[in-house]
């Protein structure tokens, strides 16, 4: 079974040699260099917001087309822990790790200011 980022790298792939271009092409509109483009198109590295939304502009798609998964593909819940085992690097592991955690205390905190600005503070 394919990751959303997995089959979002194959409908870029598609696109790029439907109109002909090359990966530097496509790179270049989207305003991500090669390398980040390399990995976007295989599937390894999980895409942000902001670049989901530009490759949607440059597919002329919506965000739902792109990243609609179908039925071969899964959204990765906890896309940290996954990039931590896309990794043979212990200091990257360790950094993700921590990462993972201010992570988690941003959502507390977030939860917290929530409930504190209903009036619903513990």
């Amino acid at each position: 079974m394919k990751t959303i980022f997995e089959a979002i790298g194959e409908k870029i792939t598609a696109f790029i040699e439907k109109h002909h271009m090359t990966q530097q092409d496509f790179a270049d509109r989207i305003g991500v260099s090669k390398q980040v483009m390399s990995k976007i198109v295989k599937g390894q590295k999980a895409t942000n917001i902001q670049e989901i939304q530009k490759i949607a502009e440059v597919m002329n798609i919506s965000v739902d087309e792109l990243i609609n998964p179908g039925s071969t593909a899964y959204v990765i819940e906890e896309p940290i822990l996954f990039m931590m085992d896309q990794t043979d690097s212990s200091q990257v592991r360790q950094h993700l790790q921590f990462l993972d955690f201010v992570m988690d205390e941003i959502i507390e905190l977030e939860e917290l200011f929530q409930k504190s600005r209903r009036g619903i503070y513990e």
